[in-house]
Order: structure tokens, then C-alpha cells, then sequence
């Protein structure tokens, strides 16, 4: 089996403060916060991580567009058409947008974040702040189709890469290992919104559950390399720490 890479996609940003991404954080210093899709191929197969949102909803939440996703995954040689999984790490507005670009995938997320998201405290304003409805119900439509596929705890998508729920940020958060060339490699997703949440062990301040955010820290740690190959979700810093391919995407081999 050829080993995997991963492509970092940033298709959008914002100017946030650190008090916005680290829980207990009083300094409000500025901070980057970037929005990511990940592909992870091997050249003969790819499977997508996360499918961020769309730029209608990046004008409806102030957020800075910066490039079409498929276009970036052109930019790599990839065809979202021609994708075959499509991994979901959990079911907030900016992880479930772009679902229509992969039309033969089948997508994977934890069965416990389906059923909280179509449960009773979804119908919470201040909880369902984090989800655009479409988009769930878009979820929803595509089970029905049957093509998503629920996950109760870890699982092998394909050879070299799996998830793993964590909890934590919402009920059925996961994050995805990947065996790349340079060894066990982790997409933490929103399990970690900045290194300096794993670092620090302080989750970010949007959580479902405090002490699985900080298991689901140590699990990322044991199934990574080193901290060199954890993939935080919305730290803009991912892109000067790994190979730069353009100024939108970088990769980790």
C-alpha cells in the first residue's frame, strides 16, 4: 500500500481573539483562526475530511472567504466527483457544507452525534447557534438515501486510516489517524481547535463535555507520532508549520 499524505485546504478565515479559542483565556489577543478541509490520498485512493460551508454562509456569519474548496482540491489533482468517503468529524456549520460536491461518497459520522443533532436539545437557540439547519437536514436526507454510514466508537475507513470518538466539543466529535509517510499522523479537527489547546491542555470554550475534551487530548497524543503530526483545526499557524504546495494548501507526507 502506497503511504498516505494529507492536503491542508484553507478556504477561509477570520480575525478572532484568544479568548474566543482557549477556555479561560482573558488576554483577547489576536488570533488567526482559519477554517480547513483535509484530503487524504494515497494517489489511488482519497478520502475527504470535513466539507467546511459555503460562501453564503461565510457572508452570513462575517466570515473571509478565500477560495472554492473544489478548486483547491483541483489545485491538487483531486475530483471531489470521484471521492468515495467522505469523513464527518461532527456536525457543526462550518464541517457540513459543501456535502454536494462528493456525489458517490458515502459519509461516515459517530451514530451518537446524528441522534443529538435530531434530538431533543438541538431545538436550544444557544445550541443550535453552532448548526445551520440545511445542512442537518441535508444530513438527514443523505441517511435516508443510505448513504451515511454511523460509527460507534473507532473504525477503519480504509487501509491505513480510522477514526476514533472523542466527545468532548459535541457529543459524538471524532478525529481521524492517518498513516502517512512520516508516520501516525492525527486530523484533530475541533478535538483540538489550536496547538495551543492541546498544548496547555485548556479546550476551546464551545463544549459539550469538559473532561472527555481533555481524554479526547491524551487520545490524540497517544495516536500521534509526535506533536509535529497533529493537525489542529482552526489554528491559521498549520500553514507555516507544514509544506506549503500554494498559499491555500499545504501537506503533511
Amino acid at each position: 500500500m502506497k503511504p498516505w499524505k494529507i492536503y491542508i485546504l484553507k478556504y477561509a478565515r477570520r480575525d478572532a481573539r484568544s479568548s474566543e479559542m482557549v477556555l479561560g483565556d482573558m488576554a483577547m489577543q489576536p488570533f488567526d483562526m482559519a477554517y480547513y478541509m483535509w484530503a487524504v490520498t494515497n494517489g489511488e485512493q482519497t478520502v475527504a475530511v470535513d466539507m467546511g460551508f459555503t460562501e453564503a454562509v461565510a457572508q452570513k456569519r462575517g466570515r473571509q472567504w478565500l477560495s472554492e474548496p473544489a478548486a483547491l482540491l483541483e489545485s491538487v489533482g483531486i475530483d471531489a466527483k470521484r471521492i468515495d468517503h467522505v469523513i464527518v468529524t461532527h456536525l457543526h456549520w462550518d464541517h457540513v457544507g459543501h456535502y454536494a460536491l462528493f456525489p458517490k461518497a458515502r459519509f461516515y459520522v459517530q451514530e451518537d452525534e446524528m441522534a443529538f443533532w435530531t434530538g431533543r436539545h438541538a431545538q436550544r437557540k444557544f445550541i443550535n447557534r453552532s448548526i445551520e439547519v440545511a445542512d442537518e437536514t441535508a444530513m438527514v436526507r443523505l441517511a435516508y438515501e443510505g448513504r451515511m454510514e454511523f460509527v460507534q466508537g473507532s473504525r477503519e475507513i480504509v487501509p491505513g486510516v480510522s477514526v476514533h470518538r472523542v466527545s468532548g466539543h459535541t457529543r459524538g466529535m471524532q478525529i481521524v489517524s492517518v498513516a502517512t509517510g512520516s508516520g501516525p499522523t492525527v486530523i484533530a479537527s475541533d478535538a483540538a481547535h489550536t496547538y495551543r489547546n492541546i498544548a496547555e491542555n485548556k479546550p476551546f470554550p464551545t463544549l459539550h463535555d469538559v473532561p472527555n475534551f481533555l481524554d479526547g487530548f491524551e487520545q490524540i497524543r497517544r495516536l500521534a507520532k509526535d506533536d509535529a503530526h497533529i493537525l489542529p483545526g482552526h489554528d491559521g499557524d498549520v500553514m507555516r508549520r507544514h509544506k506549503k504546495v500554494s498559499d491555500l494548501v499545504a501537506v503533511l507526507e
